[in-house]
């Protein structure tokens, strides 16, 4: 709430800059940040802050359904597959390489490259018992991830601008397969959305993003089989649903909610028997704000709970590697929308 208050107030009357130059988003996430390494006191909220990226995250990307029609969902679906598949099959395989010559542990470069291509923090999570990773690698990765990430989710929203100019469509499909984590994903489309007026960025990079999430139920059975001996693979077989993030069938019940919706609108029908147009379009427009609210919630959460005092025990090497790899996959997703997509 206070990013929201005090934006104009730093863009226009201080640094003198357009009104939208920067993001509300932007500034809650580095002001978490800044509370966080200066004052060891909101620390104590920790359990507070994982509560609003882990739950009130995925609520808020659930919400996003309504903003978005069944046949609009499927659209984007079909473009991100051809750009999602090239990333994880070519990040994954190129890493094995670099890990070698930089002399990185293949775990620890096989849990940098999941996160960075598929989904973040909860990829390594889900991917360092498949391999049998040690706590320390774990770690590592995931602060790997999260300095990336965060560089990512404030920097690219600017790039892609730069590289797609009116292209929204690109743009969210660059957003939704280049940054590393769901939180991030949907950070940097909001920061587009508010600084360049594009809500459409903002669901394509969701779909985009979704979609590569749904890839750990592919990719961490195989690095089981690949990685552990026949007892572990039979015993992670068994959980292979469980790798699949179930939010994913929320975000699509409120397409088809809204698609459904939308059809009665169209028919001149009272929606689902009882709400006229006005009321309809109401809903949809408190549902769509409080998604935006909860999301944000989420962003300064992410701020206010990284300490990057624990990012120094991580090594050159490894800070070297993880931004190779942040590189590539950036680089890979801007490559094949301009030879697919554009």
């Amino acid at each position: 709430m206070a990013s929201y208050l005090i934006k104009d107030s730093i863009t226009v009357n201080i640094f003198r800059l357009p009104k939208n130059t920067i993001s509300p988003i932007t500034l809650a996430i580095i002001g978490g940040l800044f509370l966080r390494q200066f004052f060891d006191y909101f620390s104590v909220f920790d359990d507070g802050y994982q509560y609003c990226i882990k739950k009130l995250l995925k609520i808020g990307i659930i919400l996003l359904g309504m903003r978005l029609s069944f046949l609009q969902m499927l659209d984007v679906s079909f473009a991100s597959v051809l750009i999602v598949i090239p990333i994880i099959i070519l990040t994954i395989t190129s890493v094995l390489t670099i890990s070698k010559y930089l002399k990185i542990q293949r775990r620890l470069s096989i849990l940098i490259a999941v996160g960075t291509s598929i989904c973040g923090a909860s990829a390594i999570a889900a991917a360092s018992p498949a391999i049998n990773a040690k706590k320390e690698e774990m770690s590592y990765a995931i602060a790997n991830i999260t300095l990336f990430g965060l560089f990512s989710m404030i920097c690219y929203p600017y790039f892609a601008n730069i590289i797609f100019p009116e292209n929204s469509f690109a743009v969210g499909l660059f957003l939704g397969s280049a940054i590393h984590d769901t939180s991030q994903v949907t950070g940097a489309a909001m920061i587009y959305d508010q600084v360049f007026m594009s809500s459409d960025v903002l669901n394509i990079a969701t779909v985009t993003k979704l979609l590569r999430n749904t890839a750990m139920v592919a990719v961490i059975p195989f690095l089981a089989i690949k990685f552990t001996s026949s007892d572990h693979k039979i015993k992670r077989s068994r959980n292979i649903f469980k790798l699949f993030p179930m939010f994913i069938l929320g975000f699509i019940f409120f397409v088809f909610l809204r698609s459904l919706g939308d059809f009665f609108f169209l028919e001149g029908k009272y929606i689902f028997g009882y709400l006229n147009t006005d009321n309809w379009m109401k809903s949809i427009s408190i549902l769509s704000f409080l998604s935006k609210f909860l999301l944000t919630t989420s962003m300064a959460a992410i701020g206010l709970s990284t300490n990057l005092r624990v990012l120094k025990n991580m090594g050159l090497k490894t800070f070297y590697f993880g931004f190779t790899i942040c590189c590539f996959v950036g680089l890979i997703s801007i490559t094949i929308i301009k030879i697919i997509i554009i």
